[in-house]
């Protein structure tokens, strides 16, 4: 018996990725998943088409150009650009409802988000224009968190409390980055005669090809597509201290003969001469919980940051750098 499509959706990504010492990865996928019938897809990998522009020229020069300026701080490590372009389209009962393509320019620090949106890197796609090294931080000096430092104390504090998802009061936040995010037509009258929770599936599954190695159903929509809520939203803004050490990426390292955590950061040191990039890895010393805790105000827009699940997969959402109560001294392992 013949099967009748009802809805096609094909999900194009092509993307070059030069990571530091300038080595290059390139990324060619087009996913496509049909379903005849609500709940029911099926799933294909097709072989890249060539469709669109190729992005591996604006990935080089983005990162010639980056890596010259940012030579004097960066001293041949961190720099990680990713030049890509993405592209959906939605077949419904044999009438196109959505063609969607964009480019994008990600420029990362490690796992810090220097940039992530449409067009070219900025000129001020680079926060620091100086190295600083730990000596130059003082002990009375403020600690903010940044975007992704905010993301990896969430995931951590959520593992401490055995996986159980944090109360939240806002819905969560959809990805910046442009692979993780699909966007669909509405449902319903002059959209796809599909339930929202239908849809909502293709793109999980389109927005994440990882998943496609487990059955489908085994990761929960909230869980796969998204971080812990670090509760930053709710905060109330503030402007950044004259001087700050801002931290802007941990990454756990071993627990103290307390059974406190200790952490590998990255991190900027602020004044009124401008803005250093840390030479650390800097350690410091808290549990996730109480760091998280610390947090008083937003400092400025929300902005990408880079987050990791339980198994390393890289997850990416909108959040601020936030002041805590915390002083340099207090969180600093000589």
């Amino acid at each position: 018996m013949r099967v009748v499509t009802a809805v096609r959706v094909v999900r194009r990504h092509t993307a070059v990725r030069v990571s530091p010492g300038g080595h290059e990865a390139r990324t060619d996928l087009v996913l496509r998943a049909e379903s005849g019938e609500p709940g029911r897809w099926r799933l294909a990998v097709r072989p890249a088409d060539g469709a669109g522009a190729d992005p591996a020229g604006r990935a080089r020069t983005a990162w010639r150009v980056l890596a010259e300026k940012a030579r004097p701080v960066l001293r041949g490590d961190g720099l990680l650009v990713e030049a890509g372009r993405t592209g959906t389209e939605i077949v419904c009962d044999g009438r196109t409802v959505l063609s969607h393509s964009r480019a994008y320019l990600l420029v990362r620090d490690g796992d810090h988000v220097l940039h992530l949106a449409a067009g070219p890197a900025p000129e001020d796609a680079l926060p620091w224009v100086l190295a600083a090294g730990p000596d130059e931080i003082r002990a009375d000096t403020p600690v903010l968190l940044g975007p992704s430092a905010l993301l990896a104390l969430a995931a951590a504090a959520r593992e401490e409390r055995g996986g159980t998802a944090p109360d939240r009061t806002e819905p969560p936040a959809p990805s910046p980055y442009p692979p993780h995010d699909l966007p669909l037509p509405p449902a319903g009258p002059g959209g796809i005669g599909r339930t929202r929770a239908d849809l909502d599936r293709a793109r999980e599954l389109l927005g994440d090809p990882l998943l496609w190695l487990a059955p489908h159903g085994t990761f929960g929509e909230r869980a796969a597509g998204d971080l812990p809520d670090a509760g930053a939203g709710r905060l109330p803004g503030t402007a950044p201290p004259p001087r700050a050490l801002i931290i802007d990426s941990l990454a756990p390292r071993a627990r103290s003969a307390a059974g406190t955590l200790d952490w590998s950061a990255a991190y900027r040191v602020s004044d009124s001469s401008g803005t250093g990039r840390g030479t650390g890895p800097l350690r410091l010393r808290g549990a996730p919980g109480e760091l998280l805790a610390a947090g008083g105000a937003r400092c400025g827009p929300r902005r990408p940051g880079l987050g990791r699940d339980p198994i390393g997969r890289a997850r990416y959402r909108l959040t601020p750098t936030v002041i805590t109560s915390l002083h340099a001294g207090r969180v600093f392992v000589p």
